[in-house]
């Protein structure tokens, strides 16, 4: 966050190293007013850079209760703060910080440290709301929040922090959250809420779900989320897939999933594939592919009434051992074979059989068009649509560096407004026109 430096135009000014929170009218006091009032009406230069070591970060426009401290000693409102202070609050009291256009309420039982960007979290619970244009970071030891103004909005997020535990929640706007150890942060919109846990048990596997496990996230580009049961769980390669999972890509996400059978699935983009069971050893499988694109490679079947079936809204499409792609919008879904044999029955019982090197595409009312024969670019396209290239990751060279950080994306209406009420006795105080 870059602050804005005001100097007399003859001198630059020096700042005491020692600081106080109440401002002393001596002499010096008044030499440095007098300075600041001529530089009010002479044309002084004004510097853009970032802001130099003992410019001040922030200021304490308001403070509740009696046990409030910065740097071990007690702290007023109208204290100017520092990169590098301290702020401790009692159970009793809270804060309201000012940065730039930025405002932070700190509740009871909170501990954080003043930096240039924003504040570092130890413990305890604060909410951010980000009017200007820089984003304000909020960081804590196993994750990282940038509140920024979204879309010309101003933002508001809430973060709980308690030991290796953490909730994030976007109140208004958006917040970007980061986990550690990963690149990419997740958006969190209004209304949605983060856990993150980074105990020892959160990353045992024994916390693993009941249900059986059907495969593996092999490859990946972000974003794409695992629905699970309630929790909507960030992907991360070698992230396990169970039965009922869903798997849902962002606009630029993609998933290739190996499944326990050796059966390879692409998700491509915008996409939703929920893995409804898969029994490698008895060789039955379902999925439903509820929008999106999907290539298969699926392992031959050999077992008596072996089945390996997807679902789409407009029908379902078997296959004995095969490598397919298939594409399903709201108004169609499209089957196109590279080896193999489908056969796509739709819901109300008519069937049609496909080969390797044709395409059919089946409408909401289930009338067929085709069998058609598919040329090489067509099979291009589509195969580019769900392959996974650039900067994706093996599994065997990410796993190591994976963070021991789950993060479970809450998505309710609740999240608004939580917490707000910790501040209401002081919120009139600090400012009516901030959302």
């Amino acid at each position: 966050m870059n602050f804005l430096s005001l100097a007399p135009c003859s001198e630059p000014r020096t700042i005491p190293a020692r600081r106080t929170a109440i401002l002393r009218f001596n002499f010096t006091g008044l030499f440095f007013l007098a300075g600041f009032l001529l530089c009010q009406v002479a044309p002084c230069p004004r510097a853009f850079a970032a802001a130099p070591p003992g410019v001040p970060a922030a200021s304490a426009v308001n403070i509740a209760g009696k046990d409030a401290q910065m740097n071990g000693v007690p702290m007023l409102a109208g204290a100017t703060l520092f990169p590098g202070d301290v702020i401790r609050l009692g159970d009793a009291s809270t804060a309201a910080l000012r940065f730039g256009d930025s405002l932070l309420l700190a509740a009871p039982l909170t501990e954080l440290v003043i930096e240039s960007e924003g504040v570092s979290l130890r413990n305890g619970r604060l909410q951010v709301r980000a009017g200007g244009m820089e984003s304000f970071a909020v960081s804590a030891p196993f994750f990282h929040v940038d509140v920024a103004a979204f879309g010309g909005i101003p933002s508001s997020a809430e973060i709980r922090l308690i030991g290796s535990r953490a909730l994030v929640s976007a109140i208004a706007g958006a917040a970007d959250l980061t986990a550690t150890g990963t690149a990419d942060p997740y958006r969190l919109h209004a209304g949605e809420s983060a856990t993150l846990d980074a105990s020892e048990e959160a990353a045992s596997p024994d916390q693993a779900p009941t249900s059986p496990a059907a495969g593996q996230v092999s490859r990946l580009l972000p974003q794409v989320q695992i629905d699970r049961e309630s929790q909507h769980i960030v992907a991360a390669v070698s992230d396990r897939i169970y039965w009922n999972d869903d798997l849902r890509s962002g606009p630029t996400g993609r998933a290739h999933v190996t499944l326990k059978d050796g059966s390879q699935l692409n998700l491509g983009s915008d996409s939703s594939l929920r893995i409804v069971q898969h029994d490698a050893q008895a060789q039955q499988t379902e999925l439903d592919l509820l929008v999106g694109r999907l290539r298969g490679k699926i392992t031959k079947l050999t077992r008596l009434g072996s089945k390996f079936e997807i679902k789409t809204p407009m029908g379902a499409a078997g296959l004995i051992g095969t490598d397919l792609s298939l594409w399903v919008t709201d108004d169609f879904v499209e089957l196109m074979v590279y080896e193999g044999t489908v056969r796509f029955t739709t819901l109300d019982g008519k069937s049609v059989i496909v080969t390797a090197g044709n395409k059919v595409r089946i409408s909401k009312a289930g009338v067929f068009d085709g069998p058609l024969p598919t040329t090489s670019a067509e099979v291009q396209t589509t195969q580019s649509l769900t392959d996974i290239v650039g900067s994706a990751k093996q599994a065997a060279t990410v796993a190591a560096a994976r963070p021991i950080v789950p993060i479970a994306i809450t998505l309710a209406g609740t999240a608004v407004g939580v917490g707000i009420g910790v501040w209401q006795a002081t919120r009139p105080t600090v400012s009516t026109s901030i959302p």
